[in-house]
């Protein structure tokens, strides 16, 4: 007999959600403001008018996911190499990382208030990974 392993597919989409969500942060602007004239300003990763908070929440929400992309590689591979139940350390960490989206977005959108601003790629990036890997995580905590 042929002993079947069943893929866990809420790790699987918690890798996958994850990964893009670094992606679209690393290659997308995380928010905008119209200077006048057709002139724009970006926030990212190495733009300069990103201010330091949303600097910073813009790397520790991308250091957050790694994290969330190694909970879900531990809990694909049949040797764990975390020995621990870490499911409920994923869903405060998809927590966090729309908390530091969202904190970013409003320090962006506080310095930049006399201009006309919004959110961009990077910021949905993070806000809809964030949201997604929380229903994830704690879903696979209740089937647990």
């Amino acid at each position: 007999m042929s002993e079947e392993r069943k893929v866990d597919v809420f790790s699987a989409l918690i890798l996958i959600f994850s990964i893009i969500a670094i992606i679209l942060e690393i290659i997308g602007p995380f928010a905008y403001f119209y200077l006048g004239g057709g002139n724009y300003r970006y926030s990212c990763l190495d733009c300069e008018y990103s201010t330091g908070v949303d600097y910073t929440m813009q790397i520790l929400a991308i250091i957050l996911l790694v994290i969330q992309i190694i909970i879900a590689l531990n809990e694909l591979i049949p040797n764990k190499f975390i020995k621990m139940e870490v499911t409920k350390y994923g869903t405060i960490l998809a927590i966090l990382t729309l908390v530091f989206a969202l904190i970013g977005i409003a320090s962006f959108g506080i310095s930049y208030a006399f201009y006309e601003w919004w959110p961009d790629l990077g910021f949905y990036g993070l806000v809809i990974g964030g949201l997604i890997n929380t229903i994830l995580f704690f879903l696979k905590q209740k089937n647990m």
